[in-house]
């Protein structure tokens, strides 16, 4: 083979020329190129194109890592949706899949995620992989399952994640996880998946949560109970490392409220909502006594008596209350803030949700804020896979706040809304007002132009806009049950509809309800069938939103315990009647509502979220 040579005198030459550039007695350093995670990943999708399975996989594999450390997520995406993962070695299928879910997370394509998560082969697998790898897949499983509301798989990745460390921070974590999921079940669900689990750990946890879930007496009942389940499940791991949850319990138990002065309107505008809520507060009272708990005292006082909330406020002090629970009104939880401090914790029944004045110590906001649910709405609706939305919503206030906190989270998310104008509460024909958002008039003017075109009749059917997804609706039933047909007549009937808490009251109406078919909506718990327990039900005789207000006075009654939880760990979760309750910022109690829709007229749970 022939090969150059460089002759003596040229080396010798390049030689005095190179240390003619050096300083004497020193080397110049040889400046070679580092790839940058780009190239790296073009050298292996490089490799990929010139090699057959499975280093081709391998090499495409490895491409999707180095583009995900450059910082291209989506390049990464690209190049792990173009590799035939059924040719990768199992351990490397796992590299794929859990990169693959990872990302697709962040890129907000959950089901995507979750069809990578429960891949039969991943499932057959995993129990042969290294312990990092199905730590990391049982943690993303029970993460991802949880927000999509498969509550049965969470528990099961939960309970396994907890089986692979012998790290006890890290099996802390996997029971509070477990632990926050069974807070928010229904007594009804978790009474079928006690009856049907053949697996004695899951059963152990089922039969715990129930314990709790179906005594609503005080604390120390619910620790006895918890104490008999010990003797009977010793060895559980719920017995071994407790969730904190209910390791908190024994930590307030000697320190709850024995007196509770409730401050509420009974006279004016506000006296029905008032008295619902005394309705409520005292039907839980008498619910925990016939329970044998050990139930406060409770003294009302009428804040429609005086203008100014602060000699109230002081009279209850004076009294010895212990918990304060009101008032409901807004200027006068306003004035609260106006004390320099609030000696006992205070829960307003109301949010004031734009102030920018910093809360004292001990204030409380709890209430139920159609803001909180238009939230939780906008975040179900983009998991859901919605990105282009309809807002339909009353000319009133609460219609305004809803409006204004969707439109706010939407955003966020980077959804895109159309607002159609604010219909008046006694409006019934919503025609007038839908067909202009939707361009049915502008597609019944093309018909016109295009049959001007061809000089004669043509068959048409109207069409609207193809720029929406679904529909965020504020409404009572009698007003939703026109805007839903209304959108039906106008050719939108394929369009999601979301719903607030005020479309259901607990009426079980087949006949009208058909209406609202396929209608999703936030619900609160005790409007759903086997949700809570009989003795709690408002009368049916109140009008819908004092129904609701009946169960806000139920679950205030329970914050004399469930706060003081709360300010242990503010994590906890403490499942009610108006939802799932949990403290938020500026000392703000907030409702996470369970899901609904309407099937054949009839409500029906729906906590699993849906692929659109």
């Amino acid at each position: 083979m022939f090969k150059f040579r460089i002759p003596a005198v040229t080396l010798l030459w390049l030689t005095i020329l190179l240390s003619g550039c050096s300083q004497p007695g020193t080397v110049s350093p040889v400046n070679q190129h580092v790839n940058t995670p780009e190239e790296l990943a073009e050298l292996e999708l490089a490799k990929a194109a010139g090699s057959i399975p499975p280093q081709k996989q391998l090499h495409q594999l490895n491409a999707a890592n180095w583009q995900v450390q450059a910082g291209s997520p989506q390049k990464a995406m690209m190049t792990l949706k173009a590799i035939d993962a059924e040719g990768l070695p199992d351990e490397h299928f796992a590299d794929y899949t859990l990169l693959f879910a990872n990302l697709s997370q962040q890129e907000e394509q959950f089901f995507q995620a979750r069809n990578l998560l429960a891949d039969k082969r991943m499932a057959a697998i995993a129990y042969r992989l290294p312990l990092e790898q199905q730590t990391q897949w049982q943690k993303m499983r029970g993460e991802l399952f949880s927000l999509l509301g498969e509550d049965e798989n969470s528990v099961r990745a939960f309970a396994a994640l907890s089986t692979l460390t012998a790290n006890i921070e890290e099996r802390e974590y996997a029971h509070e996880q477990l632990w926050q999921v069974l807070t928010h079940v229904s007594p009804q669900y978790l009474a079928s998946l006690l009856d049907t689990e053949p697996d004695p750990t899951l059963q152990g946890w089922y039969n715990l949560a129930s314990i709790i879930r179906n005594n609503p007496g005080d604390v120390n009942q619910q620790l006895s109970l918890i104490q008999l389940w010990k003797s009977k499940w010793s060895t559980h791991p719920a017995a071994l490392t407790p969730p904190a949850s209910l390791m908190a319990l024994q930590q307030i138990a000697d320190s709850l409220p024995t007196r509770i002065a409730v401050l509420l309107p009974f006279e004016g505008s506000l006296a029905q909502a008032g008295k619902a809520i005394r309705g409520g507060l005292l039907a839980a009272w008498y619910e925990a006594r016939s329970y044998g708990g050990n139930t406060p005292m409770i003294q009302f006082y009428d804040t429609s008596l005086n203008e100014d909330i602060a000699p109230i406020y002081q009279l209850a002090v004076s009294n010895g209350a212990e918990l304060i629970i009101g008032p409901v009104q807004r200027e006068k939880v306003e004035q609260l803030l106006a004390i320099p401090a609030l000696p006992v914790p205070t829960v307003a029944l109301n949010y004031l949700e734009n102030t920018t004045t910093l809360p004292p110590s001990n204030f409380y906001q709890f209430g139920l804020s159609i803001s909180d649910e238009a939230r939780q709405i906008a975040d179900r609706a983009w998991v859901e896979g919605q990105r282009s939305a309809l807002a339909i919503t009353p000319n009133s206030s609460w219609g305004e706040r809803a409006l204004t906190a969707f439109r706010e989270r939407w955003t966020e998310h980077g959804g895109t809304l159309l607002e159609a104008p604010a219909y008046g509460v006694a409006q019934s024909d919503f025609t007038p007002l839908l067909k202009p958002v939707l361009h049915i008039e502008q597609s019944e003017y093309r018909k016109k132009r295009l049959q001007q075109l061809l000089g004669k009749t043509i068959d048409f059917t109207p069409r609207r806009r193809q720029d929406l997804d679904m529909v965020f609706m504020v409404a009572y039933p009698d007003q939703a049950r026109q805007i839903k047909p209304t959108l039906d007549f106008l050719f939108a009937s394929d369009l999601q509809i979301y719903g607030t808490s005020q479309l259901y009251t607990g009426a079980n109406d087949p006949g009208r309800n058909r209406d609202l078919e396929n209608i999703r909506f936030s619900a609160m718990p005790w409007t759903l069938p086997g949700a809570r327990d009989d003795k709690l039900q408002p009368a049916t005789a109140l009008s819908p939103i004092y129904r609701h207000m009946f169960a806000l006075g139920i679950d205030a009654y329970h914050l004399h315990q469930g706060l003081p939880q709360m300010q242990l760990l503010p994590d906890t979760q403490l499942s009610g009647s108006t939802g799932t309750l949990k403290l938020g910022d500026r000392g703000a109690i907030v409702r996470e509502q369970p899901w609904a829709h309407f099937r054949g007229g009839r409500v029906r749970p729906a906590p699993q979220l849906s692929n659109n």
